[in-house]
C-alpha cells in the first residue's frame, strides 16, 4: 500500500501542502484502522471471557433488598476491568431473567470463561433451587415453579464453558412462608403461609409447604469446570450488609482483581473475611475443579507435554480391552510417537487374520448359524453389514422353530500386550478430553461406559451408570434454547394464555410453559398442583444437580426395581434402558411413582425414609413421590417374577426380522431396540393389541408394553432363543 500511495501522489501535479495534508489523513486513517484492529482483538478476547450480573432489589410482591443493585454494579465494573465482556442487569422480572439466560447460554457455547453473579432473593424447594425475579408473587410453595427460576438453568448453562463456568449467588434463603417478618439486616424472602388442608385418605396429595426451620438453599452437584458459589453454605441465611455492599460481595469485590490468584484460593480467601466479619456465615463452594489452576485475572502455565503424556497413558488403559480395530486405529493416530505403536499393529493384524479366517467358514457356510456367530464375535468387524443383510433374507424362509445347528467358529486370540501399568488417575481435564477424542467414536459399549463411569462429563453427556444425572429424561435449559425464537413460546411468557396452548402441544417436555399457562390465567384453583403433579407423574421434575431426601429416596427404589427386573428377564432392561427405552423406562418408574401416590404404602415409604433420612427426610418421604416408589419398587419387583411389561412397541425398534409364528398364532420377531446392539426374539405390541388387548398396555409416554406372563411367552435374547431352538431340535 505505501508504494501504491507514493506512485500516486507523484503522478499527480499538486502542491507540497496538497501532499503534507494527504499524508496527515493518511496517518489518520492508519490510527482509525489501528485503532478498529485494537478494538477488533479486545472485543475477541472479551467473547472468549463473558459475565452475566444479576441485581434485584426492588421487589413488588416481597421484601425489598437494599444492597443487591449496588452488589451487582460494583461486580459488573470489577469484572469488566479484568476484560469480560458484562452484560449488567438489575430489577429483572421472570420473562427478561429468562431472555437474559437464553441470550448468555448462546454466548456460552464459545467462551473460555463465564461468569454468572446473582444478588437477591433466593429458595429451596423440594431439593431445588430457586431465584426469585422481581415480580414474583408466591403465595404458597407451588406457586415457585411458576413464578422462579432454577438454578439448574444457570449451571447448565456454565457447563458450555472450554474453561470454566462459576455461578456465585450472594441470596439470602427463609422459608417463604415463615409467619415471622424479614429482618432488616437480612435478605430473607416471606409471606403470609397458606393453609394446607390434611390430606385425605386415598386421594393423591398435593405438594406440602415448607416445615417452619426449612432455610437456605440445597447443596448442588457439579461436575466438569463448574464451581457454584453461596454467599452462605447450605441450610444458613446470608447477611445483606449494613454498608454498601454485602458482607460477602464486599470480600469478593476486595480479591477478585487480584493477578494470578487462582479461584479455588480467591474463595477461601473470602470464606474467612466472612467469617470473621459476621461470626455465622459461612460461604461455601460446589465442584471440583481439575489440576491445573484457573485465575479470574490471570492464565494458567500450562504444559502442553504433560497432558498429552497423560492423554496417552489415560487412553491406552481402555483401548488395550477391545477389539475393535477402528479404535485402535485412532488411538496410533493421537498418539503416533506412543511407545505402544509397534503392540498396535501387532493386534490390529491378530484380529484381521483371525476375522478373514471366520469369514471364509461362514461363506463356505451360508446358514443362520454362521451368520451369527461370526456377528456374536465379531461385532464390529469388516462384514458386520454383509452378514446382517444376509443373516435377515435367511431368517425371513426360516420355518418356525427350525434348528440350525452349531457351528465352531474361532474368536478373536487373546491379547499379547505388555503388562498393563497401575490404574491412571488424572485430573488434567486436557488430557481426559484428549483420551475422549480417542474413544468417543468406539461402537465397545463396554470401553464407552468404564470410561464414562471414571470420567464423568455434563458437557459432552459421559454420564455413568447410576448416575442421578441421567435420571433426568428432559432437560429444560436445552428447551429454553431451542425455543427461544418460537413466538408462541415467547408470548406464553409474556402472558397470553392461548399462546400457551400452542406452545404446549409443540414442546410437551418443556414444563415450565404448563406452569407458565397457569400464570397467564390468574392461577386458577388446582391449576399449579394438577401440573405439577402430572409433570412428576412423568419424571419431569427430576433434579439434575440437587437432589431432595425424597428424590434420593425415589432413585434408590428405582434402582432396585431394575436390578429386580434385570434378574427376571435376562438382564434385558439394562441392554433396554439405552438412548430413547432409557427414557421410557425411567417414564414408567416415574409414572409407577406417581399412580401409586394414592396407595396406602405411604407409612410404609415412611419407615423406609426414617432409617436412612433425618426426620426432616422421613417426613419428605412421606409425600406422593416416595411413598409411592416404595411400592413401584415391591410392585415391579413381585411382578418380576412373574409377569414382567417389556417395551414392545414397534416405533422403539429397528433391524427388524420376522422368524415364525407362536402357537396361538402371533408373529415372532429378532430385532433390537434403537441405541442398543443386542438382538431380542419377542412380538410387536400393535400385533398383540389386535388378537389379546388385555396384555398391552400404554405408558404416559405413549409407547407400549407387552405382558409376556399373559401371553404365556418368554422374552428372549436372540442368543437364548437359538440356544432354545437347538435344544428343542436335538431332543
Amino acid at each position: 500500500m505505501p508504494a501504491h500511495f507514493g506512485i500516486f501522489v507523484l503522478a499527480s501535479s499538486r502542491p507540497v501542502f496538497m501532499l503534507q495534508d494527504l499524508a496527515r489523513r493518511i496517518a489518520v486513517l492508519g490510527c482509525v484502522a489501528l485503532s478498529l484492529l485494537v478494538s477488533t482483538i479486545l472485543q475477541a478476547a472479551a467473547g472468549d471471557r463473558i459475565a452475566l450480573v444479576v441485581g434485584n432489589s426492588n421487589y413488588r410482591k416481597v421484601p425489598k433488598l437494599i444492597n443487591p443493585a449496588n452488589d451487582a454494579a460494583d461486580m459488573a465494573t470489577s469484572l469488566g476491568r479484568l476484560g469480560y465482556s458484562v452484560r449488567h442487569l438489575a430489577d429483572l422480572d421472570y420473562n427478561h431473567f429468562r431472555q437474559a439466560l437464553i441470550e448468555f447460554g448462546n454466548a456460552a457455547k464459545t467462551a473460555d470463561k463465564a461468569v454468572i453473579f446473582f444478588a437477591g432473593h433466593g429458595v429451596e424447594m423440594d431439593g431445588k433451587n430457586w431465584l426469585i425475579p422481581v415480580d414474583a408473587e408466591i403465595k404458597s410453595e407451588i406457586d415457585v415453579y411458576a413464578e422462579a427460576i432454577n438454578l439448574e438453568t444457570l449451571i447448565d448453562i456454565s457447563v458450555m464453558p472450554k474453561i470454566i463456568g462459576l455461578v456465585v449467588l450472594d441470596a439470602c434463603r427463609n422459608d417463604p412462608f415463615e409467619t415471622t417478618k424479614v429482618a432488616a439486616a437480612g435478605r430473607a424472602l416471606s409471606s403470609r403461609p397458606s393453609k394446607v388442608a390434611a390430606p385425605v385418605s386415598g386421594t393423591p396429595r398435593s405438594p406440602t409447604p415448607f416445615a417452619a426451620d426449612t432455610r437456605g438453599l440445597a447443596p448442588v452437584e457439579v461436575s466438569d469446570n463448574v464451581l457454584v458459589a453461596f454467599a452462605a453454605a447450605a441450610g444458613t441465611t446470608a447477611s445483606d450488609g449494613a454498608g454498601r455492599n454485602s458482607p460477602y460481595s464486599g470480600s469478593l469485590l476486595r480479591h477478585v482483581e487480584t493477578p494470578q490468584l487462582e479461584i479455588n484460593y480467591l474463595f477461601r480467601i473470602v470464606h474467612d473475611e466472612v467469617w470473621k466479619e459476621t461470626g455465622t456465615q459461612e460461604p461455601a463452594i460446589y465442584g471440583t475443579l481439575p489440576k491445573g489452576d484457573i485465575y479470574l485475572n490471570g492464565e494458567a502455565a500450562i504444559a502442553s507435554g504433560d497432558g498429552g503424556a497423560d492423554a496417552e497413558q489415560l487412553a491406552w488403559e481402555f483401548v488395550r480391552s477391545t477389539n475393535e480395530i477402528a479404535t485402535l486405529r485412532r488411538f496410533a493416530q493421537q498418539f503416533p510417537a506412543s511407545a505402544h505403536t509397534a503392540e498396535i499393529d501387532q493386534r490390529i493384524a491378530q484380529l484381521q487374520t483371525a476375522e478373514t479366517n471366520a469369514w471364509k467358514i461362514v461363506e463356505r457356510q451360508k446358514s443362520l448359524a454362521a451368520y451369527r456367530a461370526y456377528l456374536d464375535l465379531y461385532p464390529f468387524g469388516e462384514h458386520v453389514e454383509s452378514a446382517r443383510v444376509a443373516l435377515a433374507s435367511l431368517e425371513k424362509s426360516a420355518k418356525p422353530g427350525q434348528a440350525t445347528g452349531q457351528i465352531d467358529m474361532p474368536g478373536p486370540p487373546p491379547a499379547s500386550y505388555q503388562l498393563a501399568s497401575a490404574e491412571t488417575t488424572t485430573g488434567n481435564s486436557e488430557a481426559v478430553e484428549k483420551a475422549w477424542d480417542v474413544l468417543k467414536e468406539s461402537r465397545d459399549k463396554s470401553v464407552v461406559g468404564r470410561f464414562a463411569e471414571r470420567y464423568p462429563s455434563s458437557r459432552h453427556n459421559r454420564l455413568p451408570p447410576g448416575s442421578d444425572l441421567a435420571l433426568r429424561p428432559v432437560n429444560s435449559t436445552e428447551l429454553m434454547l431451542q425455543s427461544a425464537h418460537d413466538s408462541d413460546v415467547n408470548a406464553c411468557f409474556d402472558g397470553d394464555s392461548g399462546a400457551c396452548a400452542r406452545s404446549i402441544k409443540k414442546y410437551p417436555d418443556y414444563v415450565q410453559l404448563q406452569f407458565q399457562l397457569c400464570r397467564s390465567k390468574g392461577n386458577p384453583k388446582g391449576c399449579m398442583i394438577n401440573a405439577v403433579t402430572e409433570a412428576r407423574r412423568r419424571g419431569l421434575l427430576v433434579s439434575a444437580y440437587t437432589r431432595s431426601e425424597q428424590e434420593k429416596v425415589r432413585n434408590r427404589e428405582y434402582r432396585r426395581v431394575v436390578a429386580r427386573v434385570n434378574q427376571n428377564v435376562g438382564n434385558v432392561v439394562s441392554g433396554v434402558v439405552s438412548n430413547v427405552v432409557g427414557n421410557v423406562v425411567s417414564n414408567a418408574v416415574s409414572t409407577a411413582v406417581s399412580n401409586a401416590a394414592s396407595s396406602a404404602a405411604s407409612r410404609a415409604a415412611s419407615q423406609a425414609a426414617s432409617s436412612a433420612a433425618s426426620s426432616a427426610a422421613s417426613r419428605s418421604a412421606s409425600s406422593a413421590a416416595s411413598s409411592a416408589a416404595s411400592r413401584a419398587a415391591s410392585t415391579a419387583a413381585s411382578n418380576a417374577a412373574s409377569r414382567v411389561t417389556i417395551p414392545s412397541d414397534i416405533r422403539l425398534k429397528e433391524d427388524i426380522t420376522a422368524l415364525g409364528w407362536t402357537d396361538t398364532g402371533l408373529r415372532l420377531y429378532r430385532y433390537r431396540y434403537k441405541g442398543d446392539a443386542r438382538f431380542y426374539v419377542g412380538v410387536m405390541a400393535q400385533e398383540v393389541a389386535l388378537q389379546t388387548p388385555a396384555a398391552v398396555s400404554s405408558g404416559v409416554d405413549g409407547f407400549l408394553r407387552v405382558d409376556y406372563g399373559l401371553l404365556g411367552l418368554d422374552f428372549l435374547t436372540d442368543r437364548d432363543w437359538m440356544r432354545r431352538q437347538l435344544r428343542s431340535g436335538i431332543d
